[in-house]
């Protein structure tokens, strides 16, 4: 069975000192800034608004205390946005912490496990 649905897994959200709170769905958005190397193309790649996108990246900003994108003009050709260091380390250690909290409640996600019943099985 995979994570992704057919056993229990650890869902991480975390609170910071500032009050802001950062889980998968920022996570995620950041990972696809890194990969497309573009907030437009990012949200596009998630189903959100430029708009959306670029308030959320705001708001991990603000959590974080620092920007999290560098941005680049310059049209299709040249222009972009590429994680500030502080946000590749955020990624990594978010990563991390969702990886060890998975570990450390291994035993116990394995006997929720054997109490549920059966997922129904995939009919495609």
């Amino acid at each position: 069975m995979t994570a992704e649905g057919r056993e229990p897994t650890i869902w991480v959200k975390l609170r910071l000192p500032s009050g802001g709170e950062i889980g998968p769905g920022k996570i995620h958005l950041l990972r696809n800034v890194r990969e497309h190397r573009s907030i437009a193309a990012a949200a596009r790649a998630m189903g959100m608004s430029y708009r959306r996108a670029w308030l959320l990246l705001e708001e991990i900003a603000a959590s974080c205390g620092a920007p999290v994108v560098e941005t680049f003009a310059g049209g299709k050709a040249r222009g972009g946005a590429s994680l500030t260091p502080l946000a590749e380390r955020l990624v990594d250690l978010f990563d991390r912490i969702v990886a060890e909290a998975n570990i450390g409640a291994a035993g116990s996600l394995k006997e929720l496990q054997s109490i549920l019943p059966a997922p129904p099985a995939d009919r495609s």
